[in-house]
């Protein structure tokens, strides 16, 4: 039976943790596909009937700030 120190345990947590945020990631909402890329984590693609959009991290903050203004949201 191996022993299992804190320090080899540290180390697989991180490795994993590290694993998780190096996957490309996609969520469906409906009929759209966000796609969150790990290799730049300022970009993400909306993919829809229509096709592809490409939006940055300042687009999307944009996006939120003119709904929320829209539609009296208090955050």
């Amino acid at each position: 039976m191996m022993k299992l120190t804190n320090q080899k345990l540290r180390e697989i947590i991180k490795e994993e943790i590290q694993n998780i945020l190096n996957e490309d990631k996609t969520v469906r909402l409906g009929d759209v596909d966000i796609v969150f890329d790990s290799s730049d984590r300022d970009r993400t693609q909306i993919l829809g009937r229509k096709g592809r959009l490409s939006i940055t991290r300042l687009d999307a903050k944009t996006i939120k700030y003119a709904v929320q203004k829209h539609f009296t949201i208090h955050v």
